[in-house]
């Protein structure tokens, strides 16, 4: 049967410095209070580090042991770590579906896929998505193209192509984004 704690007068204590026991008083009989619980005191439950400053990467000043005993400087903050997002996403490459994680930040390392390009430089349409097709029409720099389907990726090439038509006059066919040396002959349009 547990007791209650109001007439506790007297408490046994180990001292955190020197490990000493004994007993103290908590509160006198006149009122008097000797021994209240800290909000500044903080007892280890799991190893952990102790660093220079509130960031996480800080360098580390010593390990701290389970049952250490702390003393607060400050009243605790919150540390937020960095917001980090994620996009279950399938590679157009090899097929492979995942997880791809990122900070947020002023320039993330993904952004969303436009359905229309601009022509940049001329580029050949052909009526499948084999590169070494040969285009019966050509992209001219300044047209402007809607996505129909895409992008793919012709396995004999490497080559990332798109099928795309035009808004005026309906040409369809597929057209490659980028040579293998660079050259970017569709870009999407901002």
């Amino acid at each position: 049967m547990a007791r209650p704690t109001q007439g506790i007068k007297r408490l046994k204590f180990r001292g955190a410095h020197d490990a000493r026991e004994g007993w103290v008083t908590l509160k006198g009989n006149q009122g008097t209070v000797y021994v209240e619980p800290s909000k500044s005191h903080f007892k280890v439950d799991t190893e952990m580090v102790l660093r220079e400053s509130l960031e996480t990467d800080s360098s580390e000043l010593r390990k701290l042991s389970k049952g250490e005993i702390l003393h607060g400087l400050e009243a605790p903050k919150e540390v937020r770590p960095d917001v980090k997002l994620g996009v279950r996403a399938r590679s157009l490459e090899d097929g492979k579906a995942g997880w791809v994680c990122f900070s947020s930040g002023p320039s993330p390392p993904l952004r969303p896929w436009k359905p229309s390009y601009t022509c940049k430089a001329a580029v050949a349409l052909t009526p499948t998505l084999a590169a070494n097709d040969q285009g019966q029409q050509q992209a001219e720099p300044g047209n402007i193209f809607e996505v129909v389907e895409g992008p793919s990726v012709d396995n004999a090439t490497g080559l990332r192509r798109i099928r795309c038509a035009t808004a005026t006059d309906g040409v369809v066919g597929w057209a490659t984004l980028r040579s293998s040396d660079g050259v970017i002959f569709l870009e999407p349009v901002a």
